[in-house]
């Protein structure tokens, strides 16, 4: 029962499948140690890429800090990629945290996590699983990483996004991030799913004396839910999902200049994603029913800028977000903003 293609592919969210073959994740070995022993070191190896896909949600919002007039609208794609940084290319395994895992030399090692470095058998530890007695059962290598430093610019998780965002009255804006019910593959091979909402207001209209300085200034609020559903085996409806949800609250700044617009954002982003492994799993030794279940948060400071390229009606934008996963943002999209301003604040027609 060698599931670890389709538990990376929900991790990587997009990440191609060549680059998923790569790890030698052997699950029957890990739920061999029990419940507890496989559900932490799993949490540990898997970290990066579900901490950077909740990163990556938060990510790619807007591309500038004025509101589209009434009834305006754009519609924009993106790709979200959370840098993993080199700290979280490895997790620190100490025997004494775990009851039935153990290395078979020494007491602690440094091991890769999923988006870590792509190790062969011989320069990895190996780990000793045990039984209740205390007796080894089985011996493998610990698990490798992607290694995708080797093929791609950076090491980093994606989130693609699609977006609409349309212009309300008083200055606000109503974004929608939306993909339905889609299936991967056959029917019963797994689905997923994207919803976020967000709201960006003019804020100078309220500053007597700021409005009528060169910029713009909003406030954003913005959140996503992404599910996804991968089949493990769906004649014995074994599943693994995943869910992420993710919240942002920024203040913006924007200025256009000539066809360019720079523009930024600074504020908090948590996210909280969950994976579990739904189904009952049979081992040599045991019997399990939804053995996996694992959860991580983060959040805090959030600050971005970015730059956007107007042509016409079509929109080149990337940006730069600072967090402990730094998140490079690159999308394109068109922008109609048609109708009148009910703001105090002079709005150029096409911009």
């Amino acid at each position: 029962m060698k599931i670890y293609t389709r538990i990376l592919l929900i991790a990587g969210l997009m990440v191609s499948m060549a680059n998923v073959s790569k790890a030698q994740l052997d699950f029957d070995s890990f739920l061999e140690a029990g419940l507890t022993d496989a559900n932490k070191l799993l949490e540990a190896y898997m970290a990066p890429a579900f901490q950077g896909i909740g990163y990556g949600v938060n990510a790619g919002w807007y591309n500038t800090a004025r509101p589209h007039k009434t009834l305006g609208f754009d519609l924009n794609i993106s790709v979200n990629a959370a840098i993993v940084p080199s700290s979280a290319e490895f997790f620190t395994f100490r025997n004494s945290d775990y009851t039935n895992v153990q290395l078979s030399n020494g007491t602690s090692a440094q091991l890769p996590t999923l988006f870590g470095p792509n190790l062969g058998a011989d320069d990895l530890p190996e780990l000793r699983f045990l039984d209740n007695n205390g007796d080894e059962t089985i011996r493998i290598s610990a698990p490798t990483g992607l290694g995708l430093e080797e093929e791609l610019p950076t090491n980093a998780v994606p989130s693609p996004m699609i977006q609409l965002g349309v212009g309300l009255i008083k200055g606000t804006d109503l974004k929608i991030r939306y993909t339905p019910d889609i299936s991967l593959g056959d029917e019963d091979e797994g689905s997923v799913k994207l919803f976020g909402i967000g709201v960006m207001h003019d804020i100078k209209q309220y500053l007597p004396v700021v409005k009528k300085l060169p910029f713009d200034l909003s406030m954003f609020v913005g959140y996503t839910n992404l599910k996804t559903s991968i089949a493990v085996d769906s004649d014995l409806n074994q599943f693994a999902e995943f869910e992420t949800k993710g919240t942002v609250v920024q203040a913006l700044i924007s200025k256009k200049i000539a066809l360019l617009t720079v523009y930024g954002g600074l504020g908090y982003a948590k996210s909280k994603t969950t994976f579990g492994l739904k189904g009952v799993y049979t081992t040599e030794n045991s019997s399990y029913t939804d053995p996996i279940d694992l959860a991580y948060e983060n959040g805090g400071l959030k600050a971005n800028v970015g730059l956007r390229v107007r042509l016409l009606f079509l929109n080149i934008f990337g940006e730069y977000s600072f967090q402990e996963y730094k998140t490079a943002t690159v999308g394109i999209g068109f922008s109609f903003r048609e109708g009148t301003s009910n703001t105090n604040i002079p709005i150029v027609p096409g911009i």
